[in-house]
């Protein structure tokens, strides 16, 4: 397969290293990430500047593919790659889209902020199949044995019966495997964080915010993706793009408000 390699945390990032190393033997893999550390930035695009392109000699050199860091967000990174890059060499778009692997968990509300998921978006967008892997905070496992088990998974993630050909896949690895650990499908959850937002002061005597505070994981369903990953598991869930209120509009599209 032809599969590009996409993140949030930067080209840099240990995430994309390893699944270069675990794919680029078997596969045509092209990476074209954020220069810098991008989290958070959803489905953001950069319009009206300049969106410059550098080709990343660390993952050239060492494994011989194509790489590039892009100063924009993720979501500028696979658009410009695709709609740029690969346009003007007239080459063939990518099998696959894979973003990650995150540092962090893309869990329950977390995807609606999340970079990698909006990277992924943006692949399936362009009719691509696109997937978001994440590693919890603080984690056991290695982004080695992320990239393993991924590969493992991908022949049975590709061959997946569905409605539509294209499809968009949030996956998340748990702080630790458990020994009896399943891949699993999962409901969207809800994560919440207390104390996210914390005043501080400048050497000016000026009030500023930064974004922590610890995660709070309260009401999910059994099968919601944030307690099966608590669990130990991997977890699987389908994303649309359309957010409308189909059901709603069932009865009232076409009619006066």
């Amino acid at each position: 397969m032809k599969i590009l390699i996409t993140n949030d945390d930067g080209v840099m990032s240990p995430g994309i290293e390893a699944l270069v190393k675990h794919l680029y033997k078997e596969h045509k893999v092209i990476v074209a990430a954020p220069a810098s550390q991008q989290s958070a930035k959803a489905h953001a695009i950069t319009v009206g500047q300049r969106i410059y392109i550098d080709e990343y000699e660390p993952l050239i050199e060492k494994y011989g593919i194509k790489a590039y860091g892009i100063a924009g967000t993720p979501a500028d990174s696979v658009k410009l790659y695709l709609e740029g890059v690969l346009q003007n060499n007239e080459e063939e778009y990518p099998d696959l889209v894979i973003s990650g692997i995150n540092d962090g968990s893309n869990l329950g509300t977390d995807l609606i902020y999340s970079g990698t998921v909006g990277a992924a978006k943006e692949g399936f967008i362009h009719n691509i199949c696109s997937i978001a892997v994440s590693l919890s905070y603080n984690p056991i496992m290695t982004f080695d044995e992320v990239a393993r088990e991924l590969v493992k998974k991908l022949p049975d993630i590709l061959n997946m019966e569905r409605e539509e050909k294209e499809y968009l896949l949030n996956i998340n690895f748990p702080v630790k495997l458990s020994k009896d650990f399943k891949w699993l499908w999962a409901y969207q959850g809800i994560r919440n964080y207390e104390n996210a937002y914390i005043p501080r002061t400048d050497a000016d005597g000026r009030i500023y915010y930064i974004v922590e505070g610890n995660i709070v994981d309260e009401g999910n369903s059994p099968i919601s993706d944030v307690v099966l990953c608590n669990q130990g598991n991997v977890t699987v869930t389908p994303i649309r793009l359309k957010v409308a209120d189909h059901k709603y509009l069932s009865d009232v599209a076409g009619k006066e408000l």
